[in-house]
């Protein structure tokens, strides 16, 4: 029996699930590791720990890049003009969410991130190969955010502060996704790795210049735990975890799409948030919060079935398209 020839314009599914995957997993773990150095090693740094993982980042980038292992692009002015959109609001959603974090329970902070899919969704039009959603699409959407507003209204341990955070990360986060994959459809000559290595460098000025001004160096280095081993255990663990997850962030978006990247966003969240709700001392809701939460965790699981559904029902029109284009080009 022969394989079936592989249809033109569709890109290979694999690579873009294991990357789903890889982006799904650092990504559930990354908050729980975050608000342990924040909150129970009481490290409230953010500019300083995105400094020294842009640092990491760039320079892990560039070994690899001289060993062979990845192509990466020249550092030119042209260059990183070319990223600089996409570093500014991707370096804007990651203080942010530290500072959201850092007042907030894992759970409700996850919920919350909940409503980047309705960012993505507006923003969507602004990239040329996306179509209107499916009504399917929006319901869910709409089910996800009213569980997110219910939530937020039952949380009994409301901080004005990290909701405001939290919320601004969510807008900032959609705009970095949406202007990463608008620069991938543009710049085909632009890998994942490459854009990671642009965009740290890119972010490497402002953090330096924002950190030394607000005195971070000063207060880090007074930091009574910064020398215990299980201070630095954990920092490093933090760096080397943010690292990847810059890397598979873009790698997720490239080889499959920023709505995806939310997707999968959206089905670890569920995990993440049944964990949340009881670790570092739990959270406090009234019954709307519960409501809240019922409902986010149902439009998550509806708005998935609907990318799903979207998605195999693409990949059956194209089989149908290429199958009556070999039986045409037989007959011819």
């Amino acid at each position: 029996m022969l394989a079936k020839p592989p249809v033109p314009g569709q890109s290979p599914r694999w690579p873009g699930v294991v990357a789903a995957l890889f982006y799904g997993v650092l990504s559930g773990s990354m908050s729980f590791v975050n608000k342990a150095v924040l909150t129970m090693l009481g490290f409230h740094f953010p500019c300083f720990l995105m400094l020294c993982q842009m640092l990491f980042t760039a320079a892990l980038l560039r070994c690899l890049g001289a060993l062979g292992r990845v192509s990466l692009p020249l550092a030119t002015l042209a260059n990183l003009r070319l990223c600089w959109l996409p570093s500014f609001f991707g370096l804007f959603h990651s203080v942010l969410s530290l500072q959201a974090l850092d007042g907030m329970n894992v759970a409700m902070y996850t919920i919350l991130k909940r409503c980047v899919p309705l960012v993505t969704l507006l923003l969507a039009p602004c990239l040329p190969t996306k179509g209107a959603p499916s009504l399917f699409v929006v319901v869910s959407i709409a089910v996800m955010t009213l569980g997110c507003v219910f939530t937020g209204l039952g949380d009994l341990t409301f901080d004005l502060a990290a909701y405001t955070f939290g919320l601004l990360s969510v807008f900032s986060q959609a705009l970095y996704l949406t202007l990463v994959q608008s620069l991938s459809l543009q710049e085909n000559t632009l890998s994942a790795a490459g854009i990671a290595y642009l965009n740290s460098l890119n972010c490497l000025v402002p953090l330096l210049l924002y950190t030394a001004y607000t005195s971070e160096f000063a207060r880090v280095w007074d930091f009574p735990d910064l020398h215990s081993s299980r201070f630095l255990l954990a920092f490093l663990v933090v760096i080397s975890m943010g690292c990847a997850l810059n890397y598979s962030v873009f790698l997720c978006t490239t080889l499959t799409s920023a709505l995806t990247l939310s997707v999968v966003g959206v089905m670890k969240s569920v995990v993440v948030v049944m964990v949340g709700l009881f670790v570092f001392g739990g959270v406090k809701l009234s019954v709307l919060g519960g409501v809240g939460v019922a409902l986010n965790t149902l439009g998550s699981s509806l708005y998935t079935y609907a990318k799903y559904r979207e998605k195999t029902g693409v990949a059956i029109e194209a089989d149908h398209t290429s199958t009556s284009q070999n039986l045409v080009s037989g007959q011819a």
